[in-house]
């Protein structure tokens, strides 16, 4: 992928950042607010993105997950987790709700730019395969969905994954499993090696 740098754990100074403007937020700092926006609005977004398929929608949620950050902030445990994982899980949760709420959601990733030098057939032959991926995708369960976006698209490690997905790491290993399974079998021909390349 091509449209975001792979995600990785906050090293130790972000976090006890993070966990200093939940404070602040928990006493009602404003600025603290649009600081941690600032700092994870736009991997929410993405997130919801993925999911849902909708950049409105994406809007949404990660408007939403601000304003549950604002309510829940007085609740906040410094050093219990890294915030960037319950916003995650917020994000997750967010987007089931409006998923389960559709008869049909399909999955809308980010294109990648385009190569100057490709040829209109190549581009062609290249949306298309991109348009089968997406396709697939927004046939699969939610949970599926989400287990491979954020192991495939958001490069997350499975310990973090699991936890947003509210399970052990076995169970998540299991699932991802099944849902690469379920993705290739929706596939009815191509090539799916740009998003399956990466082993668990």
């Amino acid at each position: 992928m091509t449209d975001h740098q792979p995600w990785s754990p906050p090293p130790s100074t972000d976090r006890e950042a993070d966990d200093a403007l939940m404070a602040r937020v928990a006493g009602g700092d404003e600025g603290a607010l649009r600081l941690i926006g600032q700092r994870h609005y736009a991997t929410t977004w993405r997130l919801a993105n993925r999911l849902l398929g909708s950049e409105a929608e994406a809007d949404d949620v990660a408007q939403e997950v601000l304003v549950r950050v604002w309510n829940h902030a007085g609740r906040w445990t410094s050093g219990r987790a890294r915030l960037s994982t319950w916003l995650y899980t917020v994000t997750y949760r967010l987007c089931v709700d409006r998923l389960r709420g559709r008869r049909h959601a399909p999955l809308e990733a980010a294109m990648d730019v385009a190569d100057p030098a490709e040829g209109a057939a190549d581009r062609m032959e290249r949306r298309s395969e991109q348009q089968r991926v997406r396709a697939a995708l927004a046939s699969l369960p939610e949970k599926q969905r989400a287990a491979l976006v954020l192991f495939y698209y958001e490069e997350m490690p499975g310990p973090e994954a699991s936890a947003i997905l509210g399970m052990n790491l076995r169970a998540y290993w299991s699932l991802l499993y099944r849902a690469r399974g379920a993705l290739e079998r929706a596939l009815t021909k191509g090539t799916t090696t740009g998003l399956l390349g990466r082993k668990p």
